[in-house]
């Protein structure tokens, strides 16, 4: 049984092409996975099939009573109840549903033998709804969730309000597995989980008894999770059978085979069009030329293969620092209440430092306080000599009408606009995203305008917060060759430790320092 059925879906923003003639079904009970480089419009396909956007072309049938939950990042929340609360809204409906009970109850004691009657079947429906949305186990299954997604730690009666971007996100998310939809829509789920919240939800994934589809560009737990991939590719979708792994071996298999074809076409049209360029005006070789000709003519040319403009990121050295980079006193970081306390840090020139630590410890406060967009609540800073520090922010959020030209060029006016436009074809970004506004780009596309400003600064110290959250494979791989053969100091916040375990010269764990206190 299809839960979702896509018949030629074409999508466009002004004249750039999104989707084109797009079509596709996912069966009931299929856990897919949408794959395709920043920008191939995965998140413009979700806002559809939500009703978010609307498409110029093409059906999307499903269900009418099916029921679809998003994982929407910048969905609102309400900023004055607790984590326990947000949480437990999932089952909104079910609650309504005791409360009717109850009223029920109550006519009961006064109603009239038919009324009575009517009210007894009523009442054995709701209560048959209850016990099958397993109604009374709701505070374990609340439990069970905030626990795997780390939710605990941060306390549950903590008001919404007072969380960061990455912990709401984690709250959304939760709320969004309670919900238990019967198509369920994941846009980049892992972004702010630590690895066992990670390996959490792949269990509960791999379990889950509806259709889901996730856009991850973690491969590993896109392998785990999946028994389908949709691959979305210069505006056009293609279903692979399998999971992540088998994707890209008969991806591979398809394009090694399409480049043979091609070639050899091309090879015979280039003897065709030989022989009817030295034959054609010599008489007795004029009809073997023409029909020649008419055969050229008729053969069905394969387009020329596409090829993805491939990142490549280099930073920039400034001159030199002193030996000392950075050293903090019994340093305590936080807002209004302290995260940790009593931090006495060192950093040398040359380090490369992974900040680790579980989601809410403290990580980006650090790098924060370290750059002085936030001052220490106590302790003594201490800065080297000479420094020409880069920070790359976790999140930017962009109101302003700038496109990405503009919002480099606005940075660096001394350049010409050419040096502008080769710097970010340069980190990945093709002409039509040069061009487009920046609040209207993917995520992924948003981090590499950002590190094209970062790569145009000389600098000596990186201090980079999740720098790979967004980032398609071919573009993580570049940074991380960047940040290996960059000369000066790195202090870089990141989850996922495959990225860096290669080429870092420490480790600074945060929980650790928050147990020593």
């Amino acid at each position: 049984m299809s839960i979702l059925n896509v018949e030629n879906l074409s999508f466009g923003f002004g004249d750039k092409t999104i989707l084109k003639n797009i079509s596709f079904r996912l069966l009931k009970g299929e856990h897919a996975g949408l794959v395709g480089v920043n920008g191939a419009g995965k998140t413009t396909l979700f806002n559809i099939l939500t009703g978010k956007l609307i498409f110029d072309e093409g059906k999307v049938h499903r269900p009418s009573r099916i029921s679809i939950g998003y994982l929407d990042q910048h969905a609102e929340l309400e900023e004055d109840i607790s984590i326990r609360e947000g949480l437990k809204s999932a089952f909104n409906n079910l609650y309504k549903i005791e409360k009717q009970i109850l009223e029920i109850g109550k006519k009961l004691s006064t109603a009239q033998s038919n009324e009575a009657e009517r009210l007894l079947r009523e009442l054995g429906n709701l209560q048959d709804i209850l016990y099958a949305s397993d109604f009374f186990n709701i505070d374990n299954l609340v439990d069970n969730v905030a626990g795997g997604l780390g939710l605990h730690s941060l306390g549950l009666d903590t008001p919404l309000g007072k969380l960061s971007g990455g912990q709401r996100t984690k709250v959304r998310l939760a709320k969004l597995l309670l919900l238990n939809p019967e198509l369920l829509l994941l846009d980049e789920p892992t972004n702010y989980l630590d690895k066992e919240h990670v390996d959490w939800l792949t269990n509960y994934l791999k379990g889950y008894p509806n259709s889901f589809m996730v856009i991850s560009h973690d491969t590993d737990f896109l392998s785990k999770i999946t028994n389908v991939i949709f691959h979305l590719d210069f505006t056009c979708l293609k279903r692979y059978p399998g999971n992540y792994e088998a994707f890209l071996k008969l991806r591979d298999a398809e394009s090694r085979k399409y480049i043979d074809e091609y070639n050899k076409q091309s090879e015979e049209i280039a003897r065709m069009e030989d022989f009817i360029n030295k034959n054609l005006v010599r008489a007795s070789t004029t009809k073997r030329a023409q029909s020649k000709r008419k055969q050229l003519e008729k053969i069905e040319r394969l387009e020329k293969p596409k090829l993805l403009p491939k990142p490549h990121f280099t930073f920039l050295n400034a001159k030199e620092p002193g030996k000392l980079i950075f050293k903090s006193s019994h340093m305590s970081i936080g807002y209004s209440y302290s995260l940790i306390s009593n931090l006495n840090l060192k950093l040398m020139k040359g380090e490369k430092i992974a900040v680790t630590g579980c989601n809410g410890i403290g990580k980006s406060t650090l790098l924060k306080t370290i750059m002085g967009v936030i001052p220490p609540l106590s302790g003594n800073v201490e800065l080297g000599y000479h420094l020409h520090p880069v920070y790359f922010q976790q999140e930017s959020i962009y109101t302003d009408d700038n496109t990405a030209m503009e919002e480099v060029w606005n940075a660096f006016p001394q350049k010409t606009q050419k040096e502008i436009r080769e710097a970010l074809a340069k980190c990945g970004l093709r002409q039509e995203h040069i061009s487009q506004r920046m609040r209207t780009l993917s995520g992924g596309e948003q981090a590499k305008v950002r590190l094209c400003k970062l790569m145009l600064t000389p600098s000596n110290w990186l201090l980079l917060d999740e720098p790979t959250n967004h980032l398609d494979i071919n573009a993580k791989e570049a940074l991380r060759e960047a940040l290996k053969n960059f000369n000066g100091t790195v202090l870089l916040v990141c989850h996922e430790k495959d990225f860096y375990q290669d080429w870092i010269t420490n480790m600074w764990d945060m929980e650790e320092f928050a147990f020593r206190i």
